[in-house]
């Protein structure tokens, strides 16, 4: 493991989270790994996915544990005067205020952007919504991320010809949104270096997984068809999926000629390769369904790794179906620190590393998602220098919320 750097590219960054479930929490951690300091805020009650099944370490759901690394937790109750008077002390230090709640729901609590640049005008406000804000069709009813793969369209092109949409097997609509949520705030940081203004960063989940479809989209707005579902095969590409070997399923790549040829080798059929069916892009995509029966039969003779062996030596892309016990036995994973371990409770909890390597590496130490209430004394007394007096004088009167009700 690389040794860390004494400043990590985001240090000095302070951003107030007030997001909660997956799609907010899944950018803060980003941007917490990266060097930033991330103020959790949290209502009394608490992210409710601290709570979620199935799975727990020390009382602690690993859902919540899986999005809230490299975070400090506060509690403030921001429905109350002094709470939010409170937020607003606090954002007059701050760098970022990062929300994912439903559409209008900033403005009526007073913490959307236009509220909180008089306060700081170097403030940059990240929403992450599902539809966007600040048009004529802003929608404020309750959506996940379900929804938004079947209204961006998604949806319907995942899975089986012969069967019913089958949803993403990872919640990329959460995903797409924390992504884009990281590049606006990334963006606005850079031009606040030259304008010393901050900005709002306005991100639709619906935008965000629709943009993904990148080329299917083109492919319907220019010639009006409608994609359908393929399974796990290519619109254009033919052989571009997995087939059934002796034992697991093995994904293979064919994305030209050249490889068309080194798979002809490695399956020993180089007649095939000049057959006038299958010789060109366009003749393999004709003749789908015939060249993927013949292959298929010919696939399921030897073992997925037997076939690997002999595809890669011969250069053809191609990679086991693998099963998550099998992934993270990768060596490659491995290698790049994609598994590491961070001290929960006395206790080692194996999670996922952080996926931005850079040439000054970040460092390596993971802190623990924060308990409910952990850092509110910590930040109080740090960021705006009040007494303990005063922060126990809050605290009795439920403004905000300590763990196990005591500053340290």
């Amino acid at each position: 493991m690389a040794e860390p750097i004494s400043r990590a590219p985001l240090k000095g960054i302070r951003v107030l989270d007030l997001s909660t479930m997956l799609a907010g929490p899944f950018g803060t951690q980003m941007l917490g790994d990266l060097g930033a300091e991330i103020i959790k805020i949290e209502t009394p009650s608490g992210d409710n996915t601290r709570n979620f099944p199935p799975h727990f370490h020390k009382g602690e759901s690993l859902y919540y544990m899986s999005f809230n690394r490299n975070k400090k937790s506060m509690v403030i109750d921001l429905k109350s005067e002094e709470g939010l008077a409170l937020f607003y002390r606090l954002v007059e230090h701050a760098d970022v205020v990062w929300d994912n709640y439903r559409a209008g729901v900033n403005e009526r609590l007073k913490i959307d952007y236009e509220t909180l640049s008089k306060i700081n005008p170097a403030i940059i406000s990240a929403s992450i919504t599902a539809y966007g804000t600040g048009n004529p069709y802003d929608r404020h009813e309750p959506t996940y991320d379900l929804c938004i793969q079947a209204m961006s369209g998604v949806l319907s092109m995942t899975g089986e010809a012969d069967r019913p949409p089958v949803k993403l097997g990872v919640p990329m609509a959460d995903i797409g949104g924390g992504w884009y949520a990281v590049v606006g705030v990334l963006a606005a940081l850079v031009a606040r270096q030259a304008t010393g203004r901050g900005q709002k960063v306005d991100i639709s989940m619906l935008d965000a997984l629709t943009s993904l479809q990148c080329y299917e989209a083109t492919y319907y707005l220019n010639s009006g068809a409608i994609p359908q579902r393929l399974g796990t095969s290519h619109r254009s590409l033919v052989p571009y999926q997995i087939f059934k070997t002796q034992d697991i399923y093995l994904a293979v790549v064919v994305a030209s000629d050249k490889f068309w040829g080194k798979l002809c080798q490695a399956v020993d059929a180089p007649e095939m390769i000049t057959d006038q069916r299958f010789a060109t892009i366009k003749a393999r995509y004709d003749n789908r369904e015939q060249l993927v029966a013949w292959l298929s039969g010919v696939l399921e003779t030897r073992t997925c790794e037997q076939w690997l062996e002999r595809m890669k030596a011969a250069g053809v892309p191609c990679a086991p179906v693998n099963t998550i016990d099998r992934t993270f036995r990768e060596p490659t994973l491995l290698a790049r620190d994609m598994v590491v371990e961070m001290e929960h409770k006395g206790e080692p909890v194996k999670v996922l590393g952080n996926p931005v390597k850079l040439s000054e590496n970040v460092p390596q130490k993971y802190a623990s998602p924060p308990a409910l209430g952990e850092h509110t004394g910590q930040v109080l007394r740090d960021i705006l220098h009040m007494s303990d007096q005063e922060i126990y004088a809050l605290y009795e009167k439920h403004v905000i919320g300590l763990a196990d009700g005591k500053l340290d």
